[in-house]
């Protein structure tokens, strides 16, 4: 099933993250990805990596429930709207994790490198 038949399928992959004290601000949908941003409520300073494992895991499931794999552009803020960090989760890397070209730990070490945090 495509994003664009099954609207309803990031609303659920929203209400799953809220339970990781992640709460979308707004999701936009461009053809090659979606753009998130959330708001974690996770104590501290930039991204807890934790969470981010999280959140591709939940991303995870609904592609193995069906929901055909995108790009993920990940913008996190605090309760303020300052912004923690970005990152992503290229729709190529997890076509390489499934067909076995890339281990888990590689698809995980994509996304850190990706992760740009702010100076303080």
């Amino acid at each position: 099933m495509s994003f664009e038949e099954n609207d309803d399928v990031i609303e659920q992959v929203g209400y799953r993250l809220m339970a990781q004290g992640v709460y979308f601000e707004s999701v936009e949908k461009h053809e090659d990805r979606i753009e998130i941003e959330y708001e974690t409520i996770a104590p501290g300073e930039g991204v807890p990596h934790q969470q981010i494992g999280r959140m591709i895991n939940i991303f995870r499931e609904a592609v193995e429930e069906g929901w055909e794999p995108t790009t993920i552009e990940a913008t996190a803020v605090d309760d303020d709207g300052e912004i923690r960090g970005t990152w992503k989760m290229d729709v190529e890397w997890l076509y390489a994790l499934e067909d076995d070209e890339l281990s888990e730990v590689d698809f995980s070490e994509h996304v850190l490198e990706s992760l740009d945090e702010p100076r303080v």
